[in-house]
């Protein structure tokens, strides 16, 4: 099979880290979640994957993020089966396959570059519609048709934002959404100071602008937010190494990333 060459560099670049540790995730004997697609990208993209694979605690985190976004967004569709979905900065994110209920209407946004990448892995499916631009060019709002019922998804994105830009990015969201919420994650200001450490930052030419010190900095930032559900990675990291991550956990909590979920309350 001839593989697809890519082009990717810097913050595009680091989309392929969370594909490979779901595709090693979905290929053990009891997985905590299966990607299919994750499995048929790494073995269909001209690009070396394994560099990221050697850092186990990267690859437990984008596992962990994984399992916890899948069974968030599963509970909020199950209340809310009509909704609209907004994968923002989605990647090549299949998450829309692993927890459809055959009503939602799933809204993926990303550069160009990405979403011609897709174009050649994932089906058309008329539920879902890609959407060629920044997360910034507000114009894929006036795409999204169901306006009441809106979820917001923003893994591995907000990170590389600056804090104005965060502000400007859910300010706007809550203007045009009626009922509007948010799953989010969400780095801590020491990963950010300290991003020379982190493994995707070695590998790729992206740099960590935002960070926070706790959850509710976020509502700070963003007051027509109120916070219902905060999920440090760190404890679902726990079944990856259960004595290892146990053993670290009350250094890892203060620094690791965490999945938040907000409701538009104004």
């Amino acid at each position: 099979m001839v593989k697809q060459k890519i082009n990717l560099s810097g913050v595009n670049e680091t989309m392929l880290v969370p594909v490979y540790a779901r595709a090693l995730e979905s290929q053990k004997k009891n997985p905590a979640f299966f990607d299919e697609a994750a499995i048929k990208i790494i073995n269909s993209l001209d690009y070396d994957f394994k560099q990221h694979g050697k850092n186990k605690m990267n690859m437990w985190g984008c596992a962990a993020r994984t399992i916890i976004l899948d069974r968030e967004a599963g509970a909020y569709i199950e209340k809310h089966p009509n909704c609209s979905v907004i994968n923002i900065a989605c990647g090549l994110d299949a998450r829309f396959h692993r927890i459809d209920n055959g009503k939602i209407h799933w809204y993926n946004i990303d550069f160009e570059n990405v979403m011609n990448i897709r174009k050649n892995i994932f089906s058309s499916h008329d539920r879902v519609t890609n959407i060629s631009s920044s997360a910034l060019d507000f114009s894929w709002v006036e795409k999204v048709q169901n306006k009441e019922d809106v979820l917001v998804i923003a893994e591995g994105v907000l990170m590389y934002l600056n804090e104005s830009e965060v502000k400007i990015l859910f300010e706007t969201i809550s203007a045009s959404f009626n009922h509007c919420s948010i799953l989010c994650e969400l780095m801590s200001k020491w990963m950010v100071k300290n991003q020379k450490m982190h493994d995707t930052i070695k590998k790729t030419n992206a740099v960590f602008q935002w960070g926070v010190n706790d959850s509710e900095d976020f509502t700070t930032l963003c007051p027509m937010y109120k916070i219902f559900g905060d999920y440090n990675l760190t404890d679902t990291m726990k079944q990856f190494s259960p004595i290892f991550i146990s053993l670290m956990s009350l250094m890892m909590r203060s620094k690791n990333n965490r999945i938040c979920y907000f409701e538009k309350s104004i």
